[in-house]
């Protein structure tokens, strides 16, 4: 047996970190990963579906898109590869097999041995009752960059973010897309007013949206096409995208979880067994990288001994439709529901000089603030609008007053100017707008 201080289950955004960040306080760490580096993220999510966002913003084939989706995750791959060798990292391919023997922790598949753990197991697609992906003509997102043609019809079931990315994308690139959401709106997390321009901007684009929606039954499948019953009418698509969430994939350990099957941890990130820490998607929801790769250093801590807090009330969220979507911190329906006394103003962004420069159809900011002018709550959808993710992000952190973004000096022209604009109209001293 070859002994380690810590073993982490998992590579991915909630593992890998974790893995450095333990290093780099002096424990002998190993990582055990069953499938690749980077986790869905990297190979499925974040990477891929960016680069093929990318390209098709760029006019370029299908084909193309794709291959440059996979060598995007390729290369990410190998950096994280080079990261965990640089760290004096062991890293194990496998499934992950692990007793409790005493105080000790046995993986019986490599012969390792250690006192504390870190599950970073992630998540898989989930799929409906009444369809299942089957890689050839049925999609998840794990599936679906195997595609060898653009489909001429493709129906998307799930309209959150990974479901508008790819709708966005794929009509960029001249698929038919036709997406369905069950709740009233697409983007059901998102403020109400950025949905709708969504909605508007994928219209523009000829998707068809379809919401309070289900799919009754698959009436016919064949090799080439399929057939399903969507509001009574029969529907014939060349391929279906399945992105309807994600569900637990947890390895045999004795932890506690909650109804949906993830696992409980502590403001720490410590499961119900205090020598073993969790992070990542496994933790629930969101199910984002960048909360699993603070999550990753934060359970890192607490197994070196530092606990350190993580603050969940400031996770941003980017959709990289185009336009692209920012949010973080509270909308004004959410700070009112919880007693919050908010007001919000919100800032068409067709005269912002980059909006100009960028040929802007759709753009709007929202900044949510309390009765002390308090920012808790920025919202946008335009082009770059993940450029004001980090600058408000630290806004709601840092509790900056709308006078501190009024007196802050962005560059020009710059997407991140329409945070400074917004500050100023709602303190109706705009510079750059008319109130009309």
């Amino acid at each position: 047996m070859e002994v380690y201080d810590l073993i982490v289950v998992g590579g991915g955004p909630g593992g890998y970190p974790a893995a450095i960040r333990a290093s780099q306080l002096g424990l002998r760490v190993a990582l055990i990963e069953k499938n690749k580096l980077g986790g869905e993220c990297t190979n499925y999510g974040c990477i891929p579906t960016k680069a093929l966002i990318k390209s098709s913003n760029e006019g370029k084939s299908f084909s193309s898109a794709i291959e440059e989706a996979i060598n995007a995750s390729n290369k990410v791959r190998e950096g994280i590869s080079y990261l965990l060798k640089n760290n004096n990292i062991d890293v194990f391919y496998s499934e992950a097999n692990i007793e409790e023997n005493n105080d000790n922790f046995i993986e019986e598949n490599n012969g390792l041995v250690s006192k504390k753990l870190i599950i970073a197991t992630g998540s898989d697609p989930s799929d409906l009752p009444n369809i299942k992906a089957d890689g050839q003509i049925i999609h998840n997102n794990r599936t679906i960059l195997s595609l060898k043609e653009l489909p001429s019809r493709i129906l998307i079931v799930g309209a959150g973010y990974v479901g508008v990315e790819y709708a966005s994308a794929l009509a960029s690139l001249g698929s038919q897309v036709t997406l369905i959401e069950v709740m009233p709106k697409i983007l059901p997390n998102i403020d109400n007013d950025i949905s709708r321009l969504a909605e508007r901007s994928l219209r523009n684009k000829g998707v068809k949206i379809l919401k309070n929606t289900t799919i009754k039954e698959i009436k016919e499948k064949r090799e080439k096409y399929i057939i399903v019953n969507i509001n009574n009418e029969d529907m014939e698509f060349d391929a279906v995208f399945i992105s309807v969430g994600r569900k637990t994939s947890i390895p045999k350990i004795k932890v506690e979880t909650d109804e949906k099957g993830f696992i409980k941890v502590d403001k720490y990130l410590r499961t119900s067994n205090p020598n073993i820490f969790s992070s990542g998607d496994i933790t629930g929801n969101p199910m984002l990288a960048h909360k699993a790769f603070a999550q990753g250093v934060i359970a890192a801590e607490g197994v070196s001994g530092n606990p350190k807090e993580i603050d969940y009330s400031i996770i941003p969220s980017v959709v990289f439709s185009k336009p692209e979507i920012f949010s973080v911190g509270y909308t004004l329906n959410q700070a009112n529901s919880l007693g919050i006394q908010a007001k919000e103003t919100k800032l068409p962004l067709g005269g912002l000089a980059r909006s100009v420069i960028e040929k802007e159809e759709i753009g709007l900011i929202k900044i949510v603030y309390d009765s002390s002018n308090r920012i808790i709550g920025v919202h946008a959808i335009s082009t770059f609008a993940s450029e004001l993710a980090l600058s408000a992000t630290l806004a709601v952190k840092l509790k900056a007053t709308l006078e501190d973004l009024s007196f802050s000096m962005p560059p020009h022209p710059t997407m991140s100017e329409a945070l400074k604009e917004v500050a100023e109209l709602a303190l109706n001293r705009p510079i750059h707008y008319v109130k009309v």
